[in-house]
């Protein structure tokens, strides 16, 4: 009885634990979370609007 309720007490342990390090960045500071996560997108869709930029500047000098 004893080794079953260390191990449940050893278990939860380790689940709070890694809770806590999986949610604490996110509630730290939030802004910063989703800057990181919207990084990706800024840079994609930087190099798109060079690329559409290059592909209009391509049709410009075809049609003068």
């Amino acid at each position: 009885m004893g080794r079953i309720v260390t191990f449940v007490l050893g278990f939860g342990v380790l689940v709070a634990g890694a809770w806590y390090v999986l949610q604490r960045p996110a509630k730290t500071d939030p802004e910063a979370a989703a800057a990181r996560r919207l990084e990706n997108v800024h840079k994609a869709a930087d190099r798109l609007e060079t690329d559409l930029n290059k592909k209009a500047d391509a049709i410009f000098d075809k049609v003068e």
